[in-house]
């Protein structure tokens, strides 16, 4: 017997308004945003972002979604001094960006123009090592890495002293943290001076050997 036409339309509507339905809620799904990434939370972001304020915090949350490590990302930071940037399908999550990463980001125009009108800072004077770097210009080289006449350790010495004591371990709180990091790039900073002007002293010491008359 066969059905009647009202019952095939019915069931017709009814298996059209289901495969709509889940398409919808496929399709729904599919374009919900990333909500996390697992083993990464905003207070590991925070945590590197604090210690590090120049790396851009997408730069911060890719290198912890594959390190899993507040740690790991801080000390490929002090070994490299940059994190790479995300690949363009790296897709970060909301939930992970800091309040401050938020703002509203200003013109290219704007930045510029504020940039130039800024005096750049070293980073000697970004990180305040000017009090221990040595004021007598000419001694400076002696004490930036070595031990003075007095016995006295220098500013890299120190800072050495400083890292040695915590034994390279990821201290428990989030402020220890925070003054172990800043040592340690203090650390790198100073030794960074120092190199640089033993090779203007080399370069200097090798110009003025080069320009002596030669006696006839």
């Amino acid at each position: 017997m066969a059905l009647p036409w009202s019952d095939i339309i019915t069931s017709v509507l009814v298996i059209g308004t289901l495969y709509l339905l889940v398409r919808w809620f496929s399709k729904r799904a599919s374009s919900t945003p990333n909500t996390g990434i697992r083993g990464v939370n905003l207070s590991m972001v925070e945590t590197v972002k604090s210690a590090f304020p120049d790396i851009p915090a997408p730069n911060i949350i890719y290198s912890l979604s594959k390190t899993r490590s507040a740690q790991a990302t801080s000390e490929e930071i002090l070994e490299r001094g940059f994190l790479p940037n995300p690949p363009a399908s790296f897709e970060v999550p909301s939930s992970l960006l800091p309040p401050s990463s938020t703002q509203p980001v200003p013109s290219s125009a704007q930045s510029k123009s504020d940039a130039s009108s800024k005096p750049q800072q070293s980073l000697i004077e970004r990180y305040g090592l000017s009090s221990q770097l040595p004021t007598r210009k000419g001694k400076e080289r002696e004490h930036v890495g070595d031990e003075d006449a007095s016995g006295q350790a220098g500013p890299v010495q120190e800072a050495s002293q400083r890292q040695s004591s915590t034994g390279g371990k990821w201290e428990d709180t989030k402020e220890k943290r925070e003054m172990d990091l800043r040592q340690r790039k203090e650390k790198m900073i100073l030794e960074a001076r120092r190199r640089m002007l033993e090779k203007q002293a080399q370069a200097e010491a090798t110009a003025g050997n080069t320009e002596q008359p030669t006696e006839s």
